[in-house]
């Protein structure tokens, strides 16, 4: 393996402005792939049929790519200085989303210019990338990577940064030495577990998504069973990432276009009911929040 030219890409990796960079020389995933399959069978991606598909490449990522060798597992801070009212009648947008800019766009540009980079290093170096878009358990290889252990809450956590960030992956036909696995450090807290309105996380390190609020005001595309308790969120849920000890010192972005646009940051659920379907568009135009669409955005608003 070359571990120079590991450490040219790292290197590239970071000045692109990502957190941190792990390498997974590639291997079948095949603990993580049964975890997988039995969340599958047990019907906790609710009707997220899509996460059905391409099983096979999923616990194989060999074959996501002619030629794969390794993946480079990638982590971006998107945390900011803002913090979510704790008053009653404030609705919430989960800190991915409440930025002018969808990520998939933000990442895609800065992995594309990421990739010509390190196909410079070497002749014959082919890359591929994915940002929450592809055949991938992510996750598991950012563990097998390094970038961090897989919490309770099944968020992928860095010691240091805690887990406000997005993950990305870059195929590559080199073989690069699989970085070293930092160790789960959850230990017996279980604050994410007990503070989930829903109980979605019916098992330490894994969430039902029939039961998750992220789901129901983002996928779900009917109406939102009475049972599910909101609690004040129209757009995602950051509850099980907002208690975790962890975040006390989560790292904050550099890049301001993550930071809240004002006209929704802290605002009552009456100031929010008042956007009308042309304003909703004009707002969230760039923005992960037009994936609800205006009559999701007006069943959140109505469903707290």
């Amino acid at each position: 393996m070359n571990l120079d030219l590991q450490n040219q890409i790292k290197k590239l990796c970071i000045e692109a402005g990502f957190y941190k960079a792990g390498f997974f020389n590639i291997e079948k995933l095949e603990a993580e792939g049964k975890n997988y399959e039995n969340w599958l069978k047990e019907k906790r991606n609710a009707d997220m049929f899509w996460m059905e598909k391409n099983q096979e490449k999923r616990v194989n990522p060999g074959i996501i790519m002619e030629g794969a060798k390794s993946v480079i597992s990638l982590a971006f801070i998107y945390d900011t200085p803002f913090e979510h009212s704790s008053e009653k009648n404030i609705a919430k947008i989960s800190r991915y989303a409440w930025g002018e800019i969808d990520y998939h766009k933000f990442l895609k540009k800065k992995l594309k210019f990421l990739c010509k980079e390190i196909e410079k290093l070497e002749d014959g170096i082919k890359t591929k990338f994915y940002v929450d878009d592809g055949p991938v358990l992510e996750k598991a290889i950012a563990v097998r990577a390094g970038i961090g252990w897989q919490g309770k809450n099944s968020n992928v956590i860095i010691p240091e940064a805690g887990s406000y960030f997005f993950l990305c992956e870059i195929f590559i036909n080199r073989e690069l030495q699989t970085s070293v696995r930092i160790d789960d450090m959850c230990g017996n807290c279980n604050i994410c577990v007990a503070a989930c309105p829903t109980g979605a996380i019916y098992e330490d390190y894994k969430v039902d998504a029939n039961l998750c609020i992220s789901y129901h005001t983002i996928e779900n595309r009917g109406e939102i069973p009475e049972y599910i308790n909101l609690d004040n969120w129209i757009f995602g849920c950051d509850i099980c990432q907002e208690v975790c000890p962890y975040n006390n010192h989560s790292l904050f972005t550099e890049e301001k276009s993550f930071y809240p646009i004002q006209l929704i940051f802290n605002k009552t659920f009456d100031e929010l009911s008042k956007i009308n379907e042309e304003e909703f568009n004009e707002l969230f135009k760039s923005s992960p929040v037009k994936r609800t669409k205006f009559s999701g955005w007006k069943r959140n608003l109505n469903h707290n």
